[in-house]
C-alpha cells in the first residue's frame, strides 16, 4: 500500500508540473517577465525533477534481492542528488537572465494577466503539497520529501511573483521584477543545497547525526542487563536506516538469554527508528575490562 502511495504522489507531482508549466509558458509570452521566467524554468526542471523520481521510486521500492542484500534505497538518494543538481543550475541561469535586465531594463506588460495565471498556479501547487504531505507521513519517502520541498518552494516563489508584478505595475519600475527573480534564484540555491548536502551524505554512508546516536545509546543502555557496547556502525540508504554493534553482555550468560536481550533491545531500537534493519553482535563483557 504505502508503495503504491509514493508512485501515487509522484505522478500526481508530473502532472500537476505540466498543468502549470503550460499557464506559465503563456503568461511569460504575454508579460515578458523575468520573474515569471524564473518560475517557468523552475516548473520545467519540476517536471524532469519528477519523472526521475518516478523512474527512482519504482526502482528503490523494489524488494532485496540476490544482486542487492541491502534492497535498492539508494536510488532514492541518487534521484535526490540529481535533481538538487538541476535545482542549482537553475537558479544560477535565472540570476544571470535577471541580472541582464537590470542592465538592460524592460518594462512588465500584462501584469494583471500574469498575477492570474500565477493565483492558478498556487492553487494548483497547493493542492498537490497537501496529498504529497500526506504521503510522506504515511511512507517517509526520501523522494517525496524531496519533491514535496521544492514545490513549497514553488509556493512561496509564485506569491513572490505575485507581490513583484503587482509593485512593478503600481510603482512603473523596471528592476523591481528582477530584483525579486533574483530572491527567487537563491531561495532555489539554498534548498538545491540543503538537498544536495543530505543525498551526498547517505551515498557516502554517513554516520548519524549526533542527536540519533544519543537516542541509540539511551535505547541500548536502557536494558538493565546490558554493560556496554561497541563497534556502533550506522548509515541510510533512502528511507531505510541500517544499525550494527557489539552488544557487552555477562560471559557467564547463557546464549539463549543472550539472544532474548538482543531481541528486546532490537524491538526497542525499530520503535525509535522506523525502518530500520538491525544487527546486534554480542560479546562477553568481560574481555573489555567489565564484570
Amino acid at each position: 500500500m504505502n508503495n503504491h502511495l509514493v508512485l501515487r504522489a509522484v505522478s500526481a507531482s508530473i502532472f500537476t508540473a505540466i498543468l502549470i508549466l503550460i499557464s506559465k509558458v503563456v503568461a511569460w509570452y504575454v508579460t515578458d517577465s523575468p520573474t515569471i521566467l524564473a518560475t517557468l524554468t523552475d516548473s520545467f526542471l519540476d517536471i524532469a525533477a519528477s519523472f526521475i523520481n518516478f523512474i527512482a521510486a519504482k526502482y528503490a521500492l523494489q524488494p532485496a534481492d540476490n544482486e542487492h542484500r541491502f534492497g535498492h534505497g539508494k536510488a532514492e538518494d541518487l534521484a535526490v542528488f540529481t535533481q538538487s543538481t538541476f535545482f542549482g543550475l537553475s537558479g544560477i541561469f535565472i540570476i544571470v537572465i535577471a541580472a541582464k535586465r537590470i542592465v538592460h531594463p524592460e518594462v512588465t506588460k500584462e501584469g494583471g494577466f500574469g498575477i492570474s495565471v500565477m493565483v492558478f498556479s498556487i492553487f494548483a501547487t497547493l493542492l498537490l503539497i497537501l496529498y504529497q504531505t500526506y504521503s510522506y507521513r504515511k511512507t517517509a519517502s526520501k523522494i517525496l520529501k524531496a519533491d514535496r520541498l521544492h514545490y513549497v518552494i514553488d509556493l512561496f516563489t509564485n506569491v513572490a511573483v505575485i507581490l513583484s508584478l503587482y509593485l512593478s505595475e503600481k510603482l512603473d519600475s523596471k528592476i523591481i521584477d528582477p530584483i525579486f527573480a533574483i530572491c527567487i534564484a537563491l531561495y532555489l540555491l539554498y534548498g538545491a543545497w540543503d538537498l544536495l548536502n543530505s543525498a551526498f551524505h547517505n551515498l557516502l554512508d554517513h554516520e548519524f547525526q549526533s542527536s540519533e546516536k544519543d537516542k541509540l545509546h539511551e535505547v541500548i543502555m536502557s536494558h538493565k542487563k546490558v554493560q556496554g557496547y561497541h563497534d556502533l556502525k550506522t548509515r541510510y540508504s533512502g528511507r531505510h536506516s541500517f544499525i550494527q554493534f557489539h552488544l557487552e553482555l555477562e560471559g557467564k550468560m547463557t546464549l539463549h538469554e543472550s539472544h532474548d536481550i538482543s531481541e528486546e533491545i532490537e524491538d526497542r531500537i525499530l520503535k525509535k527508528f522506523k525502518r530500520a534493519e538491525v544487527i546486534i553482535h554480542q560479546d562477553p563483557a568481560e574481555l573489555y575490562g567489565k564484570e
